[in-house]
């Protein structure tokens, strides 16, 4: 496949399949996806570009799980960078509006990069880090921060009947951060 395929020609798949599993969209044959997550109403949230496209459908899911609801999908046989790129470039286009999921900054590094818990410390979370010494103490401030979206995670993922397996990566709760373990 070496065209554009626009967005409005792709069918909508339900995030989760019937089964409360995150869709698996991937083709054996593909080499490389572009995808399109949109919420509840349908609205586009963000278009990315994965040479795995189910891993990457998991990690936003565990990032912003109540905007994930619908996704379409083009599975690129033999993707090159210029096509990966024109097709996302005109996705976004042709939704008339840059997805939040795309904004070049704090909506899109939390799209695609570990969730950071830091900015969600409560007052007393944040009296806690401050009081704490360096190195262990500090980091299990963190950790117990981390725990707490962690839960709160949880439930929005029950929330939306998700049956699938989303493990946090222990490792990464003492700096403060979740991203699924692989």
């Amino acid at each position: 496949m070496s065209e554009v395929k626009p967005l409005r020609d792709l069918e909508f798949v339900p995030y989760l399949n019937e089964d409360g599993l995150i869709a698996d969209c991937s083709e054996p044959t593909a080499k490389a996806s572009v995808y399109a997550i949109f919420d509840n109403e349908k609205v586009l949230q963000y278009v990315g570009v994965s040479r795995q496209v189910h891993p990457s459908m998991r990690l936003h899911f565990a990032r912003v799980p109540s905007k994930c609801s619908y996704v379409k999908v083009q599975n690129i046989s033999r993707p090159s960078r210029t096509l990966l790129e024109l097709t996302r470039e005109k996705w976004i286009e042709e939704n008339g509006v840059r997805p939040s999921g795309n904004d070049g900054g704090l909506e899109q590094s939390i799209w695609e990069n570990p969730l950071d818990c830091k900015p969600m410390m409560t007052d007393e979370e944040i009296k806690k880090f401050e009081e704490a010494g360096a190195g262990p103490p500090k980091a299990k401030v963190l950790k117990n921060v981390a725990r707490r979206i962690e839960a709160q995670l949880e439930k929005d993922f029950a929330a939306k009947n998700c049956k699938d397996r989303l493990r946090f990566d222990p490792k990464l709760k003492e700096k403060g951060l979740l991203d699924l373990k692989n």
